[in-house]
Order: C-alpha cells, then structure tokens, then sequence
C-alpha cells in the first residue's frame, strides 16, 4: 500500500455513456478501472452500478447537468470516493465520426471523475471545461484530451494535498441561493440532519438537489473537511451486489496501488521536467484551452490561498480580543435588548470561536449513518439493509418517492417543501421564535449582500457555527428544566442529546468550564415583539397541519365568492338587457304591424322598414318633478318626442328610440323597472295615440346622453 503522498488526488476520469441496447456503460476509463483492462465496458463488482451514477434517471429530458455521488472505496472500509459528473447531451449531426451504434438523434454521455477528497464544487468548475472540450472535439474515440486532463488535474491539486484551503470544500455550493429559496424552512432542513433520521430529497435535474444536500453538511462546522470520510461505508447485514466485498478487493489492492501510482509519479515526473507539456495549450473548435485554463487557476489557487490564510489569522486575532472582553463582561442573565441586530452581537462571539476547541466536526455520517447526494435505482435494497442506521439520499426516480416507507421525511426539490411522516418528527422541527429571529436576521443581510461581508456566502457558514456552538453549550449545560431548552425547541433538545452523533461528540467534548465561560442560551433569546408575533403566526400557517387546513379553507372561500361576483355580475348584465332589449323588440314589432303611419295619419307607401340604429339614455334636470319617457322621432326632417310623464325626485329621465325613417309612428312607452306594466298599457292604448300627445323637448335642459 502506498503512501499518503503516492496516492493522486484524482483516482480515475471516466466516459459513461448511454447505449440503446445496453443502457448506461462505461465507455473509457484512465487508468483503467479494472487493472490488466482496455478500460471499457468494465466495473470493479463494488462499483457494478457506477454508470448509473454517473448518468441519472431523466437526464434525457435536459441538455446538461452536474452530479455528485459517494462511493464506498474498494480498499478501506472507512474511506469513502466523491465523483463528479458533467452530463451532456448533443445533437448527433454535431458528430464528426458517427459509429453504428449511434441510432438515435441525440448522443447522452457523462465524463466523470472519481477524487479522493470532497472537494465537489472545485473539480466539477475543471471538469465541466473538459467536458465540453470533449464533446466539441466531435469523436469520442479520442480520448488523448482526457488522459491529458487527468495529468493536469493531479498536478494541480498536489501542490494542496496536505494543506488544503477549506474555499475547496465550499466552492459551488451555493448557499445564498439555498437561503433565499427555503427561507425560513434551511434551518428546519439543518436540525433535521442533526436529528440522523432517513430523508430522501427528490428532483430533477439533480444539480441543484445535490448542492442542497452538500450545502446543510457544509453548515456543520468541519464536517466536510474531517468528518466525510465513512459517507459510503456500511458493513451490511447481507450481500449486497452495489457495495463492495472487502474480502476479496484487499488481496488485489496491492497490485492495483502499484499501477495506479505509477501512473500518477509519471504524471508528476512529466509536469516538474518538461514545462511545455504542462502549459501546452489544447486548442479545439471555438478556441478552448483547457491547458491554460486549469494552469491559470492552480496559480490564482495558491495566490488566494495565501490571502485567505493572512486574513484568517487577523480575524482570529481580533476576534480573540473580542471573546476575552465578552467572557469578562458576560452576565449570567438571559435578558437582551430587543433590537436583531445588537442580539447578533452574541452570535458573532460564539462565531469567533475555532471550531477545533470544541472538538468539531459532530460526526453526522459515520457507523452507518450515510450521505448520499445521489442515489440511483438498484442502491434503492441498501437503504432497506439493517445496517443502515439513517441517511440523507437524492434522487431522481419516482418509485424512490412512493416508497413511503423508506423515509421519515421526503423533501421535494421543484416545490420547495418537504413532508414529514411522524408526529413526533414534526413537533420536534417547529421552530420557536429565537430561530425565526435568527433565520429572518439570515435573510435580511443574503437579500442584500455585502461582497465578502454580511450575507456572502463565507458569512452565512460563520452564523451557523455560532448557533451550532450555541446549541451544544446548551444540550451541555442545561439540564432540560430551563427556558434554554425551549429557545431551541424542547423536543429538538431532547431528540439531539439521543442521537449517536451526539453522545461521540460529548465523549470528547471539551471541560464544563470551556462551555461555562460562554454566553447562555440562544443568540436571539429576549422579550417578544410585534414583528416576533407575525414570524411566529406566518410560520405556523405554512408549516402546522391546521394552518394548511386554514389554508385550504381560504383558497376555497377565495373561489367560492369570486363565483359570487361572477353571478352578480351576470344577474346585473341580465337586468341591463331587461331595459334595452323589449323597448327594440317592441318598436320593431309595431313597424312590421302597420299600425304606424306618418304626420297626416296616411300609411307609409315605401313600405320600408328600419330597425331602430341607436338607443341612448338623457338625463335632464328641470324644475318641475316629472319622468318622460318616449320615442323620439324625425317628423318632416325635425326631430319630435312623444312623452309620457311620470313624478318623481324631480329628476326627468328620458328613454329615446331614434328612428331613421321619418314616416314611423311612434308605438311604445316604456319606464325603467316597469316594464310589464307599461306593456300592457300600451297593447289597450295602441289605437288611442294622436299627434296632440308629441312635444319637442325643452331648450333649456341640460342633456347629458350617453349611448348604450
């Protein structure tokens, strides 16, 4: 077995490809995956279903994506590898070289790299520049660039094997957006890994699934660093076909070492003496050097390395003056001032503070405890092995969602929820009013950032290591009986002190009096407000099972009165036509009768009829307290009115129906809201109408006539 300083950072780089027949293989390999191969078409039995990593369930329905995925190592039953895959998908007439196995209009395949170190985000920023530089070559059947890759990769992550910046664990992780997308619900997400219970996040494309996962492990402080290694590694109950059998691996470990290292010591041998070979620029179609490109980024690597080790040794020694003032000056009281941000102040101290003291990481995914930021279909009998004590699992295969009992939660990615499974589960993640202060003091500073200040990404990791410090000194030094337990969540409390995290780290957790020197209780503990009261009812109707009800309830009132509003207006539109309508069907009906005639009492000789082509609406203010209502007509090229009137509220309203024709005789009389009545009348009184009854309208009046 080699040493530390033989074995390369990157283990192997991988083409995955998708056959029509064959499903998901692997296509090529460097070196090769089983030692004495071409490198094709070939796993180790412990890695049988790496392709199926690699290449996700329903990737076909997108163009590219990015997966990260454990694999327990073949060797060391502790250790764990990390893969990266960039996944494209391309059109096959972008093909230079097209073989026959390639029948379908589009070609899917994943260049993958297996690393020895979690460092997800780092290598996927240098592979997905590989990988399009692969894909745009347009044969696949040279594979030189990747062998070139795999040299340069190594070589540039020697030089930070054994001191390696802890930006490499955190880069790509995106927590800012996390932040703004799951609000309040991140830190719901955060306590729940601590509790180890069985998750299972689902959605497609898997990339942002798995920063997700990645990002809430990277909230506990150290955890990616120091506590990732057994993320894969389960002795299981029985054989199982994906994991693999140490008893047999071991004995060929020492021939697979031995070529592997050689490979990676010719690598090395051909950066330090031939500088050409190292900065060599592969120059493909649209100009991309990957070369140059990754050469560049080991040098701002070790620049920002440097930076990033000075600024973190000011920071600490300041913070240290602040820490000593504050143990000092510390009261035992719980009280605080009400103002967010002079409570921050606590938060900032308890940040101050090295991990390491409080011998960090808390050892999340060990002794069966998994991680798994994807997971394919035949995995799916591993999570069922009672070995398995919890997990946190992503995926992207339906059939991993309707099997309820493989999880205690089930969060959805799309939706941005998750649903919890047990009672006692959900009370145990109800946030009390301390952490709504603190995640809605989180989400002021992310919506408006300050570049490497209050909200980047670097700040918001430094808020939760003061509350995860914060919440051991309390599960440390508080007995159960205090209001302490209660600005966590009781029931949190009492869940977190049985997990097996939990009693590992107490085991080794520093004296009583390194915690007593701390500040009490939660960073955000003080006296209620308004603002506190809204966070706290707004929480409770998004996440308790009757502020859903509620909910529902309202959305269904919602639908019930604009249903309302809909008939009322409909009963108004139908009240409307009620007026209009029968004053035109009746004026039409008389016309076609022949009852009407000219000024001299003759029949029209024309026998033309017209329909009326306006009705129109006049209000006319006069001094005397009358309604008129009548048929306006044209008499000898002037317009006459025939009127009736009617008393009241000394407002004259006029209902018109102009007629083109002058020899129409005037038939109907029609009075808003009375419109039977008038009906009627007008059928008895049809043949008693003369010309006495007509009168021109007053000049005097103020019309004001719309059209209807």
């Amino acid at each position: 077995m080699g040493s530390v300083e033989n074995k390369p950072p990157i283990l192997h780089i991988v083409v995955i490809g998708f056959h029509h027949k064959f499903g998901c293989q692997v296509e090529f390999s460097f070196p090769p995956l089983v030692s004495g191969s071409d490198g094709k078409n070939q796993c180790p039995s412990g890695w049988k279903y790496l392709s199926t990593l690699a290449l996700p369930d329903g990737s076909h329905n997108f163009v590219e994506d990015t997966v990260f995925f454990n694999l327990p190592s073949l060797s060391e039953p502790t250790e764990s590898i990390y893969g990266v895959s960039c996944y494209r998908q391309i059109p096959v007439e972008r093909l230079k070289l097209r073989t026959a196995d390639m029948t379908r209009s589009t070609v899917q395949k994943s260049v993958c790299c297996l690393a020895r170190q979690p460092i997800y985000g780092y290598i996927e920023v240098k592979l997905s520049l590989i990988a399009d530089a692969f894909f745009q070559q347009g044969d696949f059947s040279n594979t030189e660039l990747l062998q070139r890759a795999y040299q340069q990769l190594n070589a540039c992550l020697m030089d930070d094997e054994i001191h390696r910046p802890q930006r490499h664990f955190y880069l790509g992780l995106s927590l800012r957006a996390i932040v703004l997308h799951w609000r309040h619900k991140m830190l719901q997400l955060f306590k729940l890994l601590l509790l180890q219970r069985r998750v299972i996040y689902f959605g497609s494309p898997v990339r942002n699934m798995c920063a997700l996962i990645l990002g809430m492990a990277s909230l506990v402080p150290r955890l990616l660093e120091k506590g990732f290694q057994e993320v894969a590694c389960v002795r299981t109950s029985r054989p199982i076909s994906p994991m693999p059998d140490y008893t047999e691996t071991i004995k060929h470990f020492g021939e697979i070492e031995k070529i592997r290292s050689s490979v990676y010591m010719d690598a090395v041998d051909k950066c330090a003496d031939d500088t050409q070979n190292y900065t060599q620029s592969i120059r493909l179609d649209g100009g991309c050097e990957i070369s140059s490109v990754t050469h560049s980024q080991c040098n701002n690597d070790q620049n920002s390395s440097t930076q990033y080790q000075k600024c973190s040794s000011l920071s600490d020694s300041k913070d240290s003056n602040i820490l000593e003032t504050k143990r000092c000056d510390r009261s035992n009281s719980l009280t605080r001032e009400g103002s967010v941000d002079t409570l921050s102040t606590t938060l900032s101290v308890l940040a101050s503070i090295n991990p390491d003291e409080y011998r960090a990481p808390i050892s999340i995914f060990a002794s069966g405890n998994l991680c798994l930021p994807y997971l394919s279909l035949p995995y799916m009998d591993l999570l069922t092995d009672r070995s398995v004590l919890s997990y946190v699992v992503g995926t992207s295969n339906v059939l991993f969602q309707q099997k309820r009992h493989l999880s205690d939660v089930l969060v959805d990615i799309e939706n941005g929820n998750f649903d919890t499974h047990d009672a006692e589960l959900r009370r145990q993640l109800i946030l009390s009013t301390e952490d709504l202060r603190f995640m809605d003091y989180l989400l002021r500073h992310v919506q408006s950032p300050k570049e490497d200040a209050e909200g980047s990404e670097y700040w918001i990791r430094e808020q939760f290591q003061g509350y995860v410090l914060a919440l051991l000194r309390t599960a440390v030094i508080s007995d159960g009986s205090t209001k302490d337990f209660d600005h966590f969540n009781a029931n949190f409390m009492h869940a977190l002190k049985k997990t097996q995290c939990f009693q590992e780290w107490y085991d080794v957790r520093p004296e009583i009096d390194f915690f007593e020197a701390l500040p009490t209780g939660h960073p955000f503990a003080g006296t209620l407000s308004v603002a506190d009261m809204k966070l706290k009812i707004a929480q409770t109707m998004q996440n308790s099972e009757s502020g859903r009800k509620i909910n529902q309830a309202v959305n269904s009132t919602s639908r019930a009165v604009g249903g309302a509003i809909s008939q009322a207006k409909g009963a108004f539109s139908n009240w409307w036509s009620s007026i209009t309508i029968p004053s035109t069907q009746l004026t039409s009906s008389s016309v076609i009768s022949g009852n009407c005639g000219d000024s001299t009492g003759k029949q029209n000789p024309s026998g033309d009829i017209k329909l009326p082509e306006e009705i129109s609406v006049a209000f006319q203010n006069k001094s005397t307290e009358e309604i008129t209502v009548g048929n306006n007509m044209h008499v000898d090229g002037k317009p006459v009115e025939y009127s009736q009137n009617f008393q009241e509220n000394s407002e004259t309203i006029t209902v018109a129906t102009q007629a083109v024709d002058s020899n129409t005789q005037p038939e109907g009389v029609v009075e808003i809201g009375k419109e039977a009545e008038i009906l009627n009348k007008n059928e008895e009184t049809s043949d008693s109408f003369s010309t006495d009854n007509f009168a021109l309208p007053p000049d005097n009046t103020n019309n004001s006539v719309f059209t209807v």
